[in-house]
């Protein structure tokens, strides 16, 4: 089974913090960002770069009712790159279906097949959908997902108009002109993270998407998944963040000096105007000191517990892609592993990072006897 690696790509900088060192640049990364958020073309342009030449395979761009559009950021980091795919985060019921699925076949066939999207339905707190007008429950939002796929899909993959009925949308001679390149129609990922989100994955998406989690966890998940999707080929993602050192020891250190320079940070933002949490947010805000740090011996929860920031595995880069062929040996196929570099030397350990996994995942799949 082929692995994507997968990182992100915010609109603007993450310079906003109260030193240009770079242990406070990479603060700002694991840190929530405070509004309000632009759009910066040149680094929007440099990350899509950056992450290209270090070896991921694709990035997602994120969502948020006051940031810039995803689609038109999107557009941008494509044009400036050639091989990076670009996943959007898209908020069913903040547009028409049909005008979503046109964008999207757009950029598919104008970035020659390199566009994905990945639905967010908004969590039960924190979220700022109201900002865009949308108030709808959480039974809600889910019974209108699922009839928005089934027209989003429907303009992607149909070759003659179709007309739709149902409790939130009444669609007449639905059709786009402009198909994607990918066929039937560019990859779709949920968040399969509640038995509804599970549920709506497994009946409309290619890829179920988890936050970050120990290994026992995710083989639960998937095993829930794949029973409320019998006979169907799913792909799983995992969403997390990765701290490289050149040994386990140097990188748990510098993991300490990131939380000073985390709570550093902290204090200096005091009192700056803060965003609505995010979904991933909402998702750890519950997450205390209490709270176990460390799961699988890799896996570490504390700047979880600090900023709410996705889990990051820490360790040398043999360390971390050990993790990940683990992951990928419950049935992982893409793996976001989020990381901010402020120096050669970063930039070097993460393309080792990347290196070891994609050999290890190519040496593995080759043995006699394995699936692909």
């Amino acid at each position: 089974m082929p692995i994507e690696l997968r990182s992100w790509i915010n609109p603007q900088s993450y310079s906003n913090s109260y030193s240009t060192a770079g242990i406070a640049r990479e603060a700002a990364y694991f840190t929530p960002v405070p509004e309000p958020v632009t759009a910066d073309p040149e680094y929007i342009s440099s990350e899509a770069r950056e992450y290209e030449a270090a070896g991921y395979d694709s990035s997602i761009i994120p969502q948020s009712a006051t940031w810039p559009d995803v689609t038109v950021t999107a557009a941008w980091a494509l044009a400036h790159t050639r091989r990076l795919s670009i996943v959007l985060a898209h908020r069913p019921g903040t547009q028409a279906p049909t005008a979503a699925a046109r964008a999207v076949a757009t950029l598919d066939r104008v970035s020659e097949g390199r566009t994905g999207v990945h639905l967010i339905l908004g969590s039960a707190g924190g979220s700022d959908l109201p900002r865009d007008g949308d108030h709808a429950d959480r039974e809600e939002r889910y019974r209108r997902a699922a009839e928005y796929l089934e027209i989003f899909t429907g303009v992607l993959t149909r070759d003659e108009p179709f007309d739709f009925d149902g409790e939130f949308y009444r669609v007449r001679g639905a059709f786009s002109g402009v198909k994607p390149v990918q066929r039937p129609r560019p990859v779709i990922s949920l968040p399969a993270e509640s038995e509804q989100a599970v549920e709506l994955a497994a009946r409309h998406g290619d890829v179920l998407a988890f936050h970050g989690t120990s290994r026992a966890k995710v083989a639960a998940k998937i095993a829930q998944a794949r029973q409320a999707a019998p006979g169907r080929e799913l792909r799983f993602w995992i969403n997390l963040n990765m701290i490289a050192g050149e040994t386990d020891e140097q990188a748990r250190q510098h993991v300490r000096d990131l939380e000073q320079a985390i709570r550093r940070l902290q204090e200096y933002r005091s009192g700056q105007r803060g965003g609505i949490r995010s979904i991933r947010e909402d998702r750890f805000a519950d997450l205390g000191a209490a709270d176990g740090q460390w799961e699988d011996d890799v896996l570490y929860l504390g700047l979880t517990a600090l900023s709410r920031a996705t889990p990051a595995l820490v360790g040398s880069p043999s360390t971390i892609a050990d993790a990940v062929l683990a992951y990928h040996e419950l049935g992982v196929g893409v793996v976001t592993l989020g990381s901010h570099v402020t120096s050669e030397r970063d930039a070097d350990l993460r393309r080792q990072t990347l290196r070891l996994i994609r050999q290890a995942v190519t040496v593995r799949d080759a043995a006699p006897g394995r699936a692909a």
